[in-house]
């Protein structure tokens, strides 16, 4: 990704722009960052919901999308999620490769982002409801997906026994906010919240498609965003764990009469680069992993399994669906997987580093999945190239993969029965 260009629009602002002519569409997308805390969370995910409900220009949801419409069927799309322990708001366009589209989509999102509907530095009563019903549902809803909810409440649990003043604690916060936060926002703290960020947060804006650099810039120069410096913040950390022991912790699922549980295993580790963890999670879930094909295949003690690796959080987790009874006997061969792992054969890493190889080798073909990437290079600080991350991916070694296991603490085993 030579091809890439970076802008520094003013402190705290910056745009990145790949011009790509394999797509017929552009893409942009811009990505704001603030602190992880029930509070935001809840008014993020608010703010996301009332910000779709239209702008000063286009002031009702019917013609904000009939107008997305006429710019040849533009879509847009408003969201928020987590990465580590930081809140990030995402405002995405996907729009045809015509030179006369570029400048009106910028002109909707300057809108969408500073022009929102307001009335006395508040939001419009009616948006404001309608969001706040909208999301209550949406946070109800976690506990609709029995295995979505386990490992939230996984994540929870790990981030009550870490350090107290550990600020990766915030990472088990969930992105929609809870109920409790989100009732006691009103129309003009929602308002204040969202002034805060649009003028103070950090903002990365990244354009990808057929348009050059050049053209990107000189329509979002267009924007009146605020020139002022913007907050920075430092890297998380890995997240402290202070069990010497793994704490059990097992709940009921009123929503099921099933004899089934889904069991969560939480460990934290303080040694391992990015890519390393990358690896050894693909040893252990992969295609060819070590818990498929030890603890579904051989031992039939689970439906389903996997791994997740958090490398900047320092949290390594395994979900699996099995039956209550099994849930014990599990434990103990999922220990015994991870534990292997810091063994694993010449094979077995080629197998991983390859099947991760081609993953990040096709990355370019997605304007999403080249955006996911470019940010998150740039929340870690590494080079934005998936040339450059391939070969980091290559140079993986047994002793990486052992020096990741020997830090391994188990601190929480989360059953939902």
């Amino acid at each position: 990704m030579s091809n890439l260009r970076t802008f520094q629009i003013s402190e705290g602002i910056n745009l990145h722009c790949l011009k790509d002519d394999k797509f017929t569409t552009n893409s942009v997308t811009f990505f704001i960052r603030t602190n992880l805390t029930n509070e935001t969370a809840a008014k993020a995910a608010l703010l996301a919901r009332v910000l779709k409900s239209g702008c000063s220009e286009y002031p009702s949801v019917s013609l904000f999308n009939r107008h997305l419409q006429e710019l040849y069927g533009c879509t847009m799309d408003i969201f928020t999620f987590k990465k580590d322990c930081r809140l990030i708001l995402c405002l995405n366009f996907v729009f045809a490769n015509k030179s006369f589209l570029l400048p009106k989509v910028f002109f909707v999102a300057g809108n969408t982002l500073l022009c929102p509907k307001t009335f006395l530095n508040r939001f419009m009563e009616a948006d404001f409801s309608n969001g706040v019903y909208a999301q209550s549902k949406a946070i109800r809803s976690l506990k609709d997906n029995k295995t979505q909810y386990a490992i939230f409440r996984l994540y929870e649990e790990m981030c009550r026994d870490a350090e107290y003043n550990d600020v990766s604690r915030s990472f088990g916060i969930s992105a929609d906010g809870s109920l409790k936060e989100l009732s006691l926002i009103t129309p003009s703290s929602l308002y204040a919240f969202y002034n805060d960020i649009i003028t103070s947060e950090p903002m990365d804006v990244y354009c990808i498609g057929p348009a050059s650099g050049d053209e990107f810039k000189a329509c979002f120069d267009k924007i009146p965003f605020f020139d002022m410096a913007r907050k920075k913040y430092q890297p998380c950390g890995r997240l402290k764990g202070t069990n010497e022991k793994a704490r059990i912790i097992n709940e009921s699922y009123s929503l099921t009469g099933l004899n089934q549980a889904v069991l969560c295993m939480g460990y934290t580790f303080s040694k391992g680069s990015v890519y390393a963890c990358e690896v050894l999670n693909e040893i252990l879930s992969g295609p060819s992993g070590l818990l498929f094909n030890t603890v579904r295949q051989k031992e039939g003690l689970c439906y389903s399994i996997f791994s997740n690796i958090l490398p900047n959080t320092g949290v390594l987790s395994v979900c699996c669906q099995t039956e209550s009874k099994n849930t014990n006997k599990a434990c103990q061969i999922i220990n015994e997987c991870i534990k292997n792992a810091a063994s694993c054969t010449q094979e077995q890493l080629k197998t991983a580093k390859e099947s991760l190889c081609a993953k990040y080798s096709l990355i370019t073909d997605s304007q999403q999945e080249t955006t996911g990437f470019l940010f998150s290079c740039r929340l870690n600080s590494i080079i934005p190239d998936n040339e450059e991350y391939i070969n980091s991916i290559k140079s993986v070694s047994e002793n990486d993969i052992a020096g990741i296991i020997s830090s391994l603490k188990e601190q929480v085993i989360y059953s939902l029965n």
